[in-house]
């Protein structure tokens, strides 16, 4: 990656976002791929949603290219501030994905899945009918 600016082709303008992981694609160290899927307007278009796979060693290389733009045009407290916002989203993201691996286990030990997001209110599975 290099540090560069050029002209896009069409700028896309991000409304919202999500991330994940995908291990089909893998950077030439075996590490997955950031799956990131953007939501947002082209060049004032109408909404779409837009997929891309970006390789772990190119996802590292890109948001240093990113950090060092910011510390030399903003200075070093901005990168901290950078920093601190990403490291602030991780610990958000990790209560999410546990709180979700959580359910998704506790799904597979009941009896189904309807079960345990009503609080065994609503059933999906043969037990409805025995109750």
């Amino acid at each position: 990656m290099h540090i560069r600016r050029s002209e896009p082709s069409r700028l896309f303008i991000t409304e919202e976002a999500g991330a994940g992981l995908n291990s089909e694609l893998r950077c030439e160290h075996g590490a997955p791929s950031l799956s990131l899927h953007l939501y947002g307007r082209a060049d004032g278009g109408p909404v779409e949603d837009l997929g891309v796979l970006l390789p772990m060693c190119r996802a590292q290389q890109l948001l240093g290219a990113v950090l060092a733009q910011v510390e030399v045009t903003q200075g070093r407290d901005a990168v901290d501030e950078f920093v601190a916002g990403l490291l602030a989203a991780k610990e958000e993201g990790v209560r999410v994905l546990e709180q979700r691996f959580a359910q998704h286990q506790a799904a597979q030990q009941a009896c189904c899945e309807a079960s345990v997001f009503t609080n065994g209110r609503e059933h999906t599975c043969s037990t409805a009918s025995q109750s």
